[in-house]
């Protein structure tokens, strides 16, 4: 009897071991956010310009081969519309209301200087317990330091790390390859204000890929 259990069980194991790996499906479909700005200057025309840019909303919309696109909702005519991230060209495209023009960035060139990184404690967001990563850099241009506090789920939405491994800028291709899933909620520390995007709502499911076509009436420029 004891050498059928151990015949059985070294078969169990073989069989196991020769089973092929599942493959993690990447994330495709849309999130939205609650958007929160806060200000610490007591200049109150700069505060209400960056509180009317983002909006209260911010949907996010990703396709399995990592293009997304940001759209801020209920903001102000001096506000974001949104920013597109091509993958086929690792190029981004973002829109102000207030131009005519959308403007153009490659991502593989990075405008911040890396300072520190670091694991945060743990959070609760939306019943789900999320790890926390924490990046900072200084803008090379214009001496800005900015720092980003990701909360990212872990076993849940899957997102291929590889997807963004050229997109450099603000340190993206290494804050995926840390999380590999879509944040949960995204706090940005820009100095003089801080800006919190937290999830409400995700649905997952196939896209209407032409949500990243680029209105053909409006004039591209270079960032």
């Amino acid at each position: 009897m004891k050498l059928i259990s151990l015949i059985l069980l070294s078969t169990t194991l073989a069989l196991s071991s020769c089973e092929p790996t599942k493959t993690q499906e990447t994330f495709e479909g849309t999130i939205t956010y609650k958007t929160t700005v806060k200000t610490k200057t007591d200049d109150v025309n700069y505060n209400d310009y960056q509180k009317q840019k983002y909006g209260d909303q911010m949907k996010l919309t990703i396709a399995k081969d990592g293009s997304f696109k940001r759209e801020f909702l209920n903001n102000g005519q001096n506000g974001f519309v949104y920013l597109i991230y091509k993958a086929s060209s690792n190029m981004c495209f973002s829109k102000w209301r207030n131009f005519d023009s959308a403007f153009s960035m490659n991502c593989a060139e990075n405008s911040l200087k890396l300072i520190s990184e670091k694991e945060l404690p743990s959070e609760t967001i939306n019943d789900q317990a999320c790890k926390a990563y924490f990046i900072s850099g200084i803008d090379t241009l214009g001496g800005q330091t900015v720092s980003m506090t990701y909360y990212y789920p872990i076993e849940k939405e899957y997102i291929n790390p590889t997807l963004y491994k050229n997109y450099k800028d603000f340190f993206y291709n290494k804050v995926m390859e840390k999380t590999k899933a879509p944040f949960y909620k995204l706090l940005m520390d820009m100095g003089k204000y801080t800006v919190t995007f937290e999830v409400v709502k995700i649905e997952s499911g196939p896209i209407d890929q032409t949500i990243f076509n680029l209105p053909t009436n409006t004039p591209i420029k270079e960032m």
